[in-house]
C-alpha cells in the first residue's frame, strides 16, 4: 500500500481529499474534502461539517490524534502523487528551476491541471535556505494579500502580519506561491485533553519551519508546552513572540501538545 503524508490528495467519492498530518493507520488517510462538487473548501471548519453532513461513516477516533478524524480507505481511492506530476507551466517550472528535482507539485495544480497559486512539497529542510537566498536577492517577494475565505483561527490582523513575514509563501514573477517542507515525527498517544485560555511566550524554536512545526512555549505562570501545527499559517514565528491562545492541550506521554491547528483563538499580543 502506498504510504501518503501531508501534501498528499486523494480521489474518493467524487470528492478531492487533501491528506493531512503524518500519522495514517494502515489502509487509510486521514483526510479532509478540498474540492466538492467544484467547490473549493479552505477552513477547517468547513471541511470537518461537510464530513459530519454525508461522510460521518469515516469518523473514527485515533488515539495518537486525540479526537474523531475522517479515514478515507486508499484501497477504494485514487491516490494523486506530487512527485508524479509533469510540468507544462513555464512560470512553474522556472521557479523549481531554483531548487533540485526532489520537489512535488501539490494544491490545484495536481487534482485540477491548474492554478492561480503554486503549491510545492519537499521533504528536504534545506530547500528553506534556497527560499531564504530567493528572497533576499528579490527573486520572491512577500505575499501581502489575505483572502476572507483564508481566515480561520487567527484575526485578520494577525494572519496578515505573519504571511508577510514567511519565506515558505510568497510571489515569484507576481504568482503566488506555497512552499510546504514536511519532516514527520511520531507524537505519540494522546492521554487527556484540557482546556487552555491564556498567553503564551515562546522561548525557544525548536522546529520553525518543517511541519509538523515545534515551538517551546512558556505562559504566564512559567508553564511549560510545545506548540505544534501543519498549517503553513504557524510557521516561521519568532523567538519571543507573544500570543493569547484559547484552545486545546493534548496531554502526550512525552510532552504537553499545545496544538494551534484546533485553537478556537489565535492572536498575536501586538495586534
Amino acid at each position: 500500500m502506498n504510504k501518503v503524508v501531508e501534501g498528499y490528495f486523494l480521489k474518493y467519492k467524487n470528492v478531492i481529499w487533501s491528506v493531512k498530518g503524518c500519522y495514517h493507520p494502515d489502509g487509510y488517510a486521514v483526510a479532509l474534502p478540498r474540492l466538492v462538487d467544484g467547490i473549493k473548501i479552505k477552513r477547517l471548519n468547513d471541511a470537518l461539517e461537510i464530513v459530519r453532513s454525508k461522510f460521518s461513516n469515516l469518523l473514527k477516533y485515533i488515539d495518537e490524534i486525540g479526537f474523531s478524524v475522517p479515514l478515507v480507505p486508499l484501497n477504494e481511492s485514487e491516490i494523486l502523487d506530487p512527485f508524479n506530476f509533469k510540468v507544462f507551466d513555464n512560470k512553474l517550472r522556472e521557479f523549481l528551476s531554483f531548487f533540485d528535482r526532489e520537489v512535488g507539485i501539490t494544491g490545484s495544480y495536481l487534482y485540477l491541471g491548474k492554478g492561480n497559486d503554486m503549491d510545492l512539497l519537499s521533504f528536504k529542510p534545506e530547500h528553506y535556505h534556497m527560499l531564504e537566498e530567493l528572497r533576499k536577492k528579490g527573486i520572491t517577494r512577500p505575499l501581502l494579500t489575505v483572502e476572507d475565505s483564508e481566515i480561520e483561527t487567527l484575526d485578520y490582523s494577525s494572519f496578515k502580519l505573519l504571511k508577510s513575514k514567511r519565506v515558505l509563501e510568497g510571489t515569484f514573477e507576481g504568482q503566488g506561491y506555497t512552499f510546504k517542507i514536511v519532516q514527520c515525527e511520531e507524537f505519540g498517544q494522546v492521554k487527556e485533553i484540557k482546556e487552555f485560555d491564556g498567553h503564551i511566550r515562546i522561548a525557544k524554536l525548536i522546529k520553525p519551519f518543517t511541519i509538523p512545526v515545534k515551538y517551546l512555549a512558556i505562559d504566564d505562570s512559567g508553564n511549560e508546552y510545545i506548540l505544534t501545527s501543519f498549517r503553513i499559517r504557524f510557521t516561521e514565528l519568532s523567538p519571543n513572540t507573544i500570543m493569547y491562545i484559547k484552545g486545546k492541550i493534548l496531554v502526550r506521554e512525552k510532552f504537553n501538545d499545545l496544538d494551534l491547528d484546533i485553537a478556537e483563538v489565535v492572536k498575536l499580543k501586538s495586534s
